[in-house]
């Protein structure tokens, strides 16, 4: 049976941990100094100390993804997979506004970095950022709802295929968090949602590692700023 609720360690940091944090942060009119600045200009500002170090805590989240005693291993992934969803959905949907077909063409994570949508007939797509983004989140919500795939009911087992359909997910989400440290970063800074993004990243990033759910080389496009969040700690 999957355990909804496991308290802090599992993942609800982003919006209830922090006093004064609304689930739909206010917004800022864009000025001509939101514009967004060239591509290397916009990979070196998230690289920043003063963005760097802005995070929601100073806990170590490393304890908070580690499997506690007594809890099965599949109910602790799945239980911060979905924590991951939902708080990487609230930050996208602070970004609708800016994210759009003529700002984001394609699905970009960096400099000649453009993320493919693979249908279920194996046809290689290229859609737009938005439209990727709100494929992910549809694909991923019917996989959560699925009692097949996440069963919640009592004497249910999680299948053989569970962790295989989780890898796909962290690959998914990892697509979206480079697209927007990448492409709407400084929209992150005018939103005051940089020590969030950060935060879902960081747990993102140590929860990954701890159980083998995304190779390295897949996670190769933010390495920099992944060593530098995790040197941060």
């Amino acid at each position: 049976m999957f355990l909804f609720e496991i308290g802090r360690c599992a993942g609800n940091y982003l919006w209830s941990y922090v006093p004064g944090v609304s689930s739909e942060p206010r917004k800022r009119k864009k000025t001509t100094e939101d514009v967004p600045n060239r591509n290397g200009e916009r990979e070196k500002l998230c690289l920043q100390d003063r963005h760097v170090t802005c995070r929601l805590h100073r806990d170590d989240l490393k304890t908070y993804v580690q499997l506690p005693k007594g809890v099965e291993e599949n109910e602790w992934i799945a239980t911060h997979t979905i924590k991951l969803y939902d708080n990487l959905q609230l930050i996208t949907n602070c970004l609708t506004e800016y994210c759009t077909a003529e700002n984001c063409p394609v699905m970009s994570g960096g400099q000649n970095l453009i993320f493919y949508w693979v249908s279920e007939r194996n046809k290689k797509m290229r859609p737009t950022a938005p439209t990727y983004i709100e494929m992910v989140m549809s694909w991923t919500e019917k996989q959560i709802k699925d009692e097949l795939v996440f069963p919640t009911k009592y004497g249910n087992q999680f299948p053989p295929t569970f962790k295989d359909t989780v890898r796909k997910m962290f690959r998914f989400f990892f697509h979206i968090i480079a697209h927007i440290y990448y492409s709407h970063f400084q929209d992150v800074i005018n939103f005051e949602l940089v020590p969030h993004l950060n935060t879902l990243f960081h747990h993102y990033v140590l929860f990954s590692q701890e159980f083998n759910l995304v190779e390295d080389k897949e996670m190769a496009p933010l390495e920099t700023l992944i060593n530098l969040l995790i040197g941060t700690n």
